[in-house]
């Protein structure tokens, strides 16, 4: 591929047009992602610690240096268009190339990791709710942990509210019809009945068959929803991020050989620009080199002969011009009888 200074400098406007939307979806992650740590990641955290803080924060870190890569990657398309003697951007422009490779290659990692993750959590909020519910009435944070939990997705127990009443002996025997303050629904136009849930009550009025005070979904489907949208939704900013720098990676290596094959602002003329430099190319190269040496070796062995065959005939043609004037002598010599 030939470049010419008017090509080569609007892929280089382009790209810098293109950057300021890549550093604002990068700026998203890390917004968002700390938002998730510190709401749904916190939650996670209560019920299976670390990995409510692990994928955001590895995320939030990649992002950041994503995005001064990308300022890095401005500043040298900007020098790219001043004069080369001035401002010579070869090595940087090969940098920023390296570090857009390595960028692509941990945004991939990232989120290989994070529908692996999601996988293993899915087991691990099973097993962290059920615990922290046994350990509802003697651990505070266990009991922190679930009343977040429940009130902020709206649900009650795990699967369903009903598994409170057996929660003091394992699931195994019913205890008591008793559920957390925080199964109260905030839809229900009565009093709050948390106490005595399957029973009918006539001071409120209260009748479990018709309609319930509580929330009666389970906590754990809707937990494991919340983590995989967040997933989702950070893989498909990742995803249109690793796009973006792929775009960038194949416009920047264009233009970086084309820059060191000599194309800049001062030295305006039409040069090869390549992606990838293949091994037939460059022994497609090395033939035509060594076929320009041997053509150079012939044609100074073919110089060399025919000054020596000059040299030849002229010295041949003296001897016989000597010979001959000899022998004219030998005739003009008079004859002795």
């Amino acid at each position: 591929m030939y470049l010419t200074w008017s090509s080569f400098n609007n892929i280089r406007l382009l790209m810098m047009a293109f950057k300021p939307i890549v550093i604002f979806y990068l700026i998203w992650l890390v917004n968002t992602s700390e938002t998730i740590r510190s709401e749904e990641g916190t939650l996670l955290d209560l019920v299976c610690w670390p990995d409510g803080n692990a994928i955001p924060v590895v995320i939030t870190c990649a992002s950041v240096i994503a995005v001064i890569i990308q300022l890095y990657g401005l500043y040298q398309l900007f020098r790219a268009g001043l004069p080369k003697k001035d401002h010579d951007v070869t090595n940087g422009l090969f940098y920023y190339i390296w570090a857009l490779i390595i960028m692509i290659i941990v945004f991939l990692a990232i989120m290989f990791y994070s529908g692996l993750q999601s996988t293993i959590i899915r087991a691990k909020i099973k097993d962290g709710i059920s615990k922290a519910m046994l350990r509802y009435a003697t651990h505070l944070p266990s009991k922190v942990a679930i009343d977040r939990l429940q009130t902020r997705f709206h649900c009650c127990g795990r699967v369903t509210y009903e598994e409170w009443f057996y929660i003091a002996c394992d699931g195994h025997k019913f205890v008591a019809d008793n559920v957390p303050y925080s199964c109260c629904s905030m839809e229900a136009m009565c009093p709050c009945i948390h106490h005595g849930v399957s029973h009918t009550g006539t001071f409120y009025k209260y009748d479990p068959q018709r309609q319930l005070t509580i929330w009666q979904a389970g906590c754990e489907e809707k937990l494991i929803n919340e983590m995989m949208t967040v997933s989702w939704r950070f893989n498909a900013v990742m995803g249109l991020s690793i796009v973006a720098m792929i775009v960038q990676l194949v416009a920047a290596r264009y233009l970086h050989t084309a820059y060191r094959n000599g194309l800049h602002i001062g030295n305006q003329v039409i040069c090869e620009s390549y992606l990838l430099r293949s091994i037939t190319d460059v022994d497609v190269m090395a033939c035509k080199l060594a076929d320009r040496k041997v053509r150079r070796r012939s044609s100074r062995s073919r110089t060399s002969q025919w000054v020596a065959a000059s040299y030849s005939k002229l010295g041949s043609a003296t001897t016989t011009s000597s010979t001959d004037l000899n022998s004219s002598d030998e005739v003009l010599k008079p004859i002795v009888g």
